[in-house]
């Protein structure tokens, strides 16, 4: 694996949003939205089903090795971002 071959990204997408379980009003419950959360990272797949982003991984020549990684619905996706360092 050459890690140049992953861009990095951040990737903007939608998720559930629990309750905490208190009792609640129906007309709060009926507001209750979708969290939008973002993930930074090596975009390692990008495919019709699923994005996957790899947060970590050990830098060296011998070690082909991630970490911290987050597989994501591509329907829960709502935008994903290429970054480039300067």
């Amino acid at each position: 694996m050459d890690i140049n071959d992953y861009p990095m990204v951040r990737v903007t997408w939608k998720d559930a949003l629990d309750s905490d379980g208190t009792w609640t009003d129906l007309e709060d419950i009926l507001k209750h939205e979708c969290v939008t959360c973002e993930d930074v990272g090596y975009l390692v797949v990008d495919d019709a089903t699923k994005v996957i982003v790899m947060r970590s991984r050990i830098v060296s020549s011998e070690e082909n090795t991630g970490s911290s990684y987050i597989a994501i619905p591509k329907s829960w996706v709502t935008e994903i971002d290429y970054l480039t360092t300067t």
